[in-house]
């Protein structure tokens, strides 16, 4: 028996014409299913767990509105890259497109304070004019965020240079301590770049977040060692494990292969024995679209979150540190407010978040969780991080199959390039230009 829970849209995986879907609970899980009327029918489970689905879908849709100022782009600066990956989802190498020019971004960049780039290539670091790129973002008062393989990098003193131009972050594509993962996703052995690009990030202690994509049967078992170097190491300010998708060169893989944001979070709660829970990933998510809400900044549904808190080697999940439980029915009072459009929405949530931080176990604890604020106020700034906090993304890539234009809409991404141009949401271009 199928059971409606939300009606959208999406693109049929063949022709990419855009039809209607359905989010459906079905025999006790959740499916986007579509039909194509030259292709047919078309079903992707999407979650597990539909109560989990069913509460957070309800909740993101009440205090995440389109109409937030998008504030974070992802800038494709090329489409050429020093490596062939398999699972490229970006296509790398297979189109002659012109490079987005520094003038170009210097325009975008007038009048605009606090936005977040995102440097993007395929891989950024052919540019070379990065420096100078990324000390036209810092001078201009934004934030400067690198996406990268990680080889250039191993180069101590060239990413000396990218810091001292105003490098804020560096989000480094990272899969594992197996270089048997790395020889079948990315076409060879990689461990030893990828380990010298973090000794130099160590050094330097810049902000750095770890890209792991996750390939079902291949290296879902990485998932946990990551998770511990993360904690193990300060500089680490966010992981984030991306679920394979149908998109680029990955179209070559089997659509099994892929992966939701959900599985992961199942993975993850099996590794760590439940010290992280998917119900507690489901209360911080709530507190996570919350505070965004509140500052008035986009997110995609399928980017959740949880936080955990270091002490030396090992870490504390955030329920374990803040009342979590206790906040909900704050949050479903905040959530109220939001539908009903009163101004009163965020002051109540922050005065709420503020008498909820006397459940946190030590005074130390409580300035850290005061400090996760900064860096939402305008774009997010990972450098900002507290020092003793790492965040876990479980997330994905929109393709033809999971492409859900209710949830596009709210795409924490804008995106600009040569072929785009400059888009208010990236995910339905970024579908578009990588599916084809």
């Amino acid at each position: 028996m199928e059971t409606l829970i939300r009606e959208t849209k999406s693109v049929c995986p063949v022709c990419l014409r855009i039809i209607r879907a359905r989010i459906v609970e079905e025999d006790s899980l959740v499916y986007m299913k579509k039909d194509c009327i030259e292709h047919g029918n078309f079903k992707l489970l999407v979650c597990r767990h539909p109560d989990y689905y069913k509460e957070l879908n309800g909740f993101y849709f009440s205090v995440m509105d389109k109409s937030f100022l998008q504030r974070d782009y992802i800038v494709h600066l090329t489409n050429k890259c020093d490596l062939d990956c398999p699972i490229c989802l970006a296509d790398s190498n297979s189109r002659h497109t012109e490079e987005y020019s520094l003038n170009d971004l210097k325009q975008f960049l007038k009048g605009k304070k606090g936005f977040k780039i995102d440097l993007m290539g395929a891989e950024p670091t052919i540019r070379q004019d990065l420096p100078e790129i990324i000390k036209s973002i810092k001078q201009s008062g934004n934030i400067a965020a690198l996406h990268t393989n990680g080889i250039r990098i191993t180069d101590f003193y060239y990413l000396e240079d990218l810091k001292e131009a105003g490098l804020s972050e560096v989000h480094l594509q990272f899969d594992g301590f197996d270089d048997s993962v790395y020889e079948k996703i990315r076409g060879r052995r990689q461990l030893e770049i990828k380990l010298k690009a973090l000794d130099n990030l160590k050094k330097l202690n810049i902000a750095t977040d770890l890209v792991a994509t996750i390939v079902r049967g291949i290296n879902e078992k990485e998932m946990i060692k990551i998770l511990n170097f993360g904690v193990e190491n300060g500089f680490v300010k966010e992981i984030f494990f991306l679920g394979c998708r149908f998109l680029g060169k990955a179209k070559n893989l089997l659509i099994e292969n892929c992966m939701m944001p959900d599985e992961l979070i199942d993975i993850l709660q099996e590794q760590t024995n439940n010290k992280i829970s998917r119900e507690n990933i489901l209360k911080f998510q709530k507190l996570y679209f919350s505070l965004l809400s509140a500052v008035s900044m986009r997110k995609c549904f399928y980017n959740q979150h949880f936080l955990i808190g270091r002490n030396k080697n090992e870490y504390i999940p955030v329920d374990k540190l803040f009342d979590l439980e206790g906040i909900q029915n704050n949050l479903d009072k905040f959530k109220k407010l939001k539908i009903s459009g009163s101004i009163l929405a965020s002051p109540y949530f922050f005065l709420s978040l503020f008498f909820k931080l006397v459940g946190f176990k030590s005074l130390f604890w409580i300035k850290e969780f005061l400090a996760f604020g900064p860096p939402f106020i305008w774009g997010f700034d990972l450098s900002r991080l507290p020092r003793k906090s790492l965040l876990l993304g479980f997330i994905t890539a929109c393709d033809a199959y999971s492409l859900d234009y209710d949830i596009a809409k709210n795409c924490g991404k804008g995106a600009i390039s040569v072929e785009l141009g400059i888009q208010d949401t990236g995910a339905i271009d970024n579908v578009l230009r990588d599916s084809l």
